[in-house]
């Protein structure tokens, strides 16, 4: 049988003969093949995946000496006020009830690549899921409910907030970005030929956070940072990828009606 490599962040579809473990001429990794419905993993390129982690966390740590001349910017001078109802209208791609669909419609009009609904679905819910925990835990006020011009750290508002606080003080981190971040890097991982629109449709949303004073970018990067780290989890060929494997094989020996 056909065997499809596809490497975690560096899809790349081909046929190879039936081997154990090959090497490509792209990455010059070595990939462990599946059969399919199986995604294969280069484990160097996770190895690489999880140092990208890092420089986004620090980005993020970094992009608070910027967070208030942003927010300004767009807040206070509107900046991007004229692609509000343009960056409104892509907003869903950061929101559960987009990955619901997508991912439904992917697991019954898929064909090969149905079961793998499953995990696009996890990759943005849990990533969500995540910043949503994250939020009870820190709180920090919205741009458009701040004075702008006091020090950056005013913004951070006390530790376990819990859920009293209300929305107000729960812009760290973002949830439609780590949704959106999180529902680009599953997409992409299946479908590489479309990975350049998935990643703009996921800045887009990025950027609308930040134009509409619900963010800051460092509320963006570190949400994003949360939404690698489980796509690591979930296509880095550990126990959680074993597990989405079977549950993929499962979907394909359902019967067909």
């Amino acid at each position: 049988m056909a065997r499809h490599i596809a490497c975690v962040g560096q899809p790349v579809a081909a046929e190879s003969p039936s081997h154990s473990v090959v090497i490509t001429s792209q990455t010059k990794d070595v990939c462990t093949t599946l059969q399919e419905p199986r995604i294969a993993i280069c484990t160097g390129s996770v190895r690489r995946q999880w140092a990208t982690l890092g420089l986004i966390m620090l980005a993020g740590f970094l992009a608070l000496g910027i967070d208030l001349p942003l927010s300004r910017a767009m807040v206070e001078d509107h900046a991007l006020a004229s692609l509000h109802p343009f960056l409104e209208s892509i907003e869903p791609f950061g929101q559960s009830p987009a990955v619901v669909v997508v991912s439904l419609a992917i697991l019954l009009c898929g064909a090969g690549s149905c079961g793998r609904g499953f995990r696009i679905a996890a990759g943005a819910l849990l990533s969500g899921l995540a910043v949503d925990i994250l939020k009870l835990c820190v709180a920090r006020i919205r741009p458009r409910h701040f004075d702008l011009r006091r020090p950056v750290l005013e913004t951070f508002q006390g530790f376990f907030p819990g859920t009293a606080a209300g929305s107000k003080l729960q812009s760290w981190p973002s949830g439609h970005t780590a949704v959106a971040v999180g529902f680009c890097l599953a997409l992409s991982a299946v479908f590489p030929k479309g990975r350049w629109l998935f990643r703009i449709l996921a800045a887009l949303v990025v950027l609308q956070r930040i134009e509409a004073g619900a963010h800051y970018l460092s509320d963006t990067l570190c949400a994003a940072s949360v939404a690698y780290g489980v796509s690591i989890i979930i296509f880095g060929g550990g126990p959680v990828s074993a597990w989405f494997d079977r549950l993929e094989t499962q979907w394909h020996r359902r019967p067909q009606s």
